[in-house]
């Protein structure tokens, strides 16, 4: 190699190729039940460790009842009201709360009260079979999800009231940690991903930059930066209002 390539090289590093923004455009639908969700990060643009799912569910819609076999699934309400579902059960849980269902946990969600219920979640890892349509136990002769329905696996907290995280391993998410963010315009933190990791910062409400020091990535509601692999990165909100920031780092 040329000496001068060669110094070219050490002046002027590559920049990061493990940060991407994905748009809520590019999203793929994928249907449970009576539910049509949107795929935002999943094995499809090479997931490894997590996934982002987006479902905008009408009053009385279920979302078939299934079980992940080597995934714990975070649902988070962030519009509108749900039953979680299991076998004959349901429990009610509304905007701002989420619900921590274990691998091998039967579950499923009801849409309730009059109006549409907008949820995100979170697998870890990846269910591969998930969006195959092979766990639609709502599908004409389907046979019912194989699995557990254990009285408090479920857990229920509120991710509305925390500025960082609302499930770790106190919860029992040993896998992943979801955080929440609200930024008023031009507040900032500094995150980082470890090697094999994976990070999703996905914007609810407003808009916001991220800088991993070579270059600037922005991202407005409902898309998401996804970061794979060792990076530091500076966030920042970009919008008048306020910025709402769903985390979920995955080790």
């Amino acid at each position: 190699m040329p000496r001068s390539l060669l110094l070219c090289l050490f002046v002027f590093p590559l920049a990061a190729q493990n940060v991407r923004v994905v748009k809520f455009s590019e999203s793929d639908p994928f249907h449970m039940g009576e539910v049509t969700s949107r795929r935002i990060i999943h094995p499809g643009i090479g997931a490894k460790k997590t996934t982002l799912n987006l479902s905008v569910s009408q009053p009385g819609a279920e979302f078939a009842q299934h079980v992940h076999d080597y995934s714990d699934d975070t649902i988070l309400v962030l519009n509108g009201e749900v039953n979680l579902r299991q076998g004959p059960s349901l429990h009610l849980f509304k905007t701002g709360e989420v619900a921590f269902v274990p691998t091998g946990q039967i579950h499923g969600t009801v849409t309730a009260g009059k109006g549409d219920t907008t949820m995100i979640s979170f697998q870890n890892p990846p269910d591969l079979i998930l969006y195959t349509g092979a766990r639609d136990s709502k599908k004409k002769g389907a046979a019912p999800p194989k699995g557990d329905i254990t009285p408090g696996a479920v857990k229920y907290v509120r991710f509305d009231k925390k500025n960082g995280e609302f499930s770790n391993a106190a919860l029992g998410s040993n896998r992943a940690t979801g955080s929440r963010y609200l930024l008023k315009k031009g507040s900032k933190f500094t995150t980082e991903v470890k090697d094999g990791g994976e990070q999703i910062l996905f914007v609810w409400r407003g808009a916001l930059r991220v800088s991993d020091g070579a270059k600037t990535y922005n991202a407005g509601e409902r898309d998401t930066v996804f970061i794979q692999g060792a990076a530091k990165l500076h966030v920042i909100a970009d919008a008048n209002g306020e910025t709402e920031i769903i985390q979920v780092q995955a080790p």
